[in-house]
């Protein structure tokens, strides 16, 4: 073999050898995703015991992935690092003075009354059960509205308990997920100190006073009152062609070759029928992939927006992107007429950035409540399991930060306030007033 290609072949060798030994540091050292799981066992019942032992191993397991994932133990002097420090400190404190012993919902409080401390809606601890069990009539709710009392103490009480343990950024989401999440399910209310040995007692407002209803506590399949089936879809849409508008609703952000599709679809046939107004709805929407909305915008006539800036943890490195303007590249005929969006309280994460592309760059209207989260948050989360009780959690490695830098710190506040029941007659409500002037 001749000396070049000797050279050359032990060169590429070499070359390849050094790429692998990059490639495998990154993967064991530098990947966010590194040691995170999808589920597996379920969570331990509540009511299980672990040694103390255990318990201190699964709380000093969340808070290395706090340390090495996410972004603000890189920040300095964060002044919420130093108090999920301090709470944990306190929570090991009590662990050690219980015995022991440890129940699983004991530690599940601990966790999140740590967790809670950080003020990240996306760094969050849950219980997923083998069997989850719940009020036995969602009807009721929606007849009474929520509760005023449970078990005979008054709901705001056990509602100021839940703040203590759940993490959120508003109190207005925080209310949302009580009041549609937490007040149906077993495992939650157990959570939050309700007794739900023998079912539970709600306290509705009626019209004739306060009425008293037993509530069983029973599997999914056997709830009465329950969405119809097929209601939940991630997202539909509707021409209203008499009256020029189309109407998109966006439930979940699932961002997939069916939500392309539709999207397509979608401004087809409002461009066949002439409409001038399209209405996004993201009422209710926990969020996804924010690439929902990139998508979305590339049907509108515009040459591009901007997008938020961000910094994302990398090891023990921060990199830190700057608020950069994307040049659109436009799919169809380009949608030239008014876009209104619709958003409440449950406008969450993917769901909000939506929301924010629309208002921080003066593309449409918002229309409703305020958002869930915040645009200056963290977000984009690894999800992880305690080894002993098998409680879930999930840990942020992003921060995320608002297009409109004047706007630093609030939620995105919708130019017509309303009811989020209101928000979509209130759209056409606006729409009609236009064709009139």
């Amino acid at each position: 073999m001749k000396k070049g290609i000797k050279a050359a072949i032990i060169a590429v060798c070499a070359l390849l050898l050094a790429a692998l030994a990059v490639f495998g540091i990154y993967k064991l050292r530098l990947d966010p995703y590194r040691g995170t799981s999808r589920g597996g066992e379920p969570t331990l019942e509540l009511d299980s015991v672990l040694t103390s032992e255990q318990a201190r191993e699964d709380v000093e397991y969340v808070m290395k992935m706090l340390r090495s994932r996410h972004p603000a133990w890189l920040e300095k002097n964060n002044a919420r690092v130093a108090a999920t420090e301090a709470q944990y400190l306190a929570e090991m404190e009590a662990i050690n003075a219980s015995g022991d012993s440890v129940s699983v919902l004991e530690e599940w409080r601990a966790v999140s009354r740590i967790l809670h401390e950080l003020g990240d809606g996306h760094t969050q601890v849950w219980a997923d059960p083998k069997v989850s069990m719940y009020i036995d009539d969602f009807g009721q709710l929606r007849q009474y509205g929520p509760p005023v009392k449970i078990n005979c103490e008054p709901t705001e009480d056990v509602f100021g308990r839940f703040c203590e343990l759940y993490q959120y950024e508003t109190e207005d989401y925080a209310r949302a997920i009580f009041e549609a999440n937490v007040l149906i399910s077993k495992t939650y209310l157990t959570w939050i100190g309700v007794d739900t040995t023998d079912g539970v007692v709600f306290t509705y407002e009626a019209a004739s006073g306060e009425l008293d209803r037993e509530h069983k506590l029973v599997t999914l399949k056997n709830v009465s009152g329950r969405a119809a089936a097929g209601s939940e879809e991630p997202w539909s849409y509707r021409i209203d062609a008499d009256k020029g508008v189309g109407v998109f609703a966006l439930r979940s952000c699932d961002y997939n070759s069916e939500y392309w599709a539709a999207v397509e679809a979608f401004f087809k046939q409002i461009n066949a029928a002439g409409c001038d107004s399209v209405i996004v709805d993201l009422r209710g929407n926990g969020g996804g992939s924010s690439l929902c909305a990139n998508e979305f915008i590339r049907y509108l006539d515009i040459d591009g927006y901007y997008g938020w800036p961000s910094h994302v943890r990398i090891g023990n490195m921060l990199i830190k992107n700057k608020k950069g303007f994307n040049h659109n590249k436009k799919l169809g005929a380009g949608f030239s007429g008014d876009l209104y969006v619709l958003t409440d309280t449950r406008t969450y994460s993917a769901a909000m950035d939506f929301a924010m592309l629309v208002e921080d760059n003066g593309l449409g209207t918002l229309i409703g409540e305020a958002s869930g989260n915040l645009p200056d948050s963290y977000g984009d989360t690894l999800n992880f399991v305690a080894p002993n009780s098998g409680l879930r959690f999930s840990v942020s490695y992003k921060r995320w930060f608002r297009i409109d830098e004047t706007k630093s710190g609030q939620p995105i506040e919708p130019d017509v306030p309303c009811q989020s029941a209101e928000a979509m007659n209130k759209a056409y409500e606006l729409i009609e007033a236009k064709k009139r002037k």
